[in-house]
């Protein structure tokens, strides 16, 4: 069966590294505001309300990071994160932030299981 990017698609990861990648589309957005690039905005937008919703929120707040949760995005916007993550992990890196840049490299490998 061929697959469509707009298929959607549920992932199971620590909520840890879906808060990595939340942040990051945050850092997205806010970029692509500044540049006017409405597309990147409106995708940007969608995964982390998509990631709101589905999150298991715990009295209001994030769940612990070691937590499993399930994301559904569709193929698309899986594509987007894993483009973000890729992207940051040399910016991480010169900046010496370690842990950050692992868990851009953690998404990436989850999210290129399928893509």
């Amino acid at each position: 069966m061929e697959h469509v990017p707009d298929e959607p698609i549920t992932l199971r990861m620590p909520a840890g590294v879906w808060a990595g990648i939340d942040a990051g589309i945050d850092n997205v957005v806010s970029l692509a505001a500044e540049d006017g690039d409405e597309d990147a905005v409106r995708v940007g937008e969608s995964i982390r309300k998509a990631g709101w919703d589905q999150v298991p929120w715990v009295e209001g707040n994030w769940p612990p990071l070691d937590q499993v949760i399930a994301i559904r995005l569709t193929r698309a916007q899986w594509r987007f994160a894993a483009d973000d993550a890729r992207e940051s992990i040399p910016v991480h890196e010169k900046l010496h932030d370690a842990k950050s840049a692992q868990l851009c490299r953690d998404a990436l490998a989850l999210i290129e299981t399928v893509l």
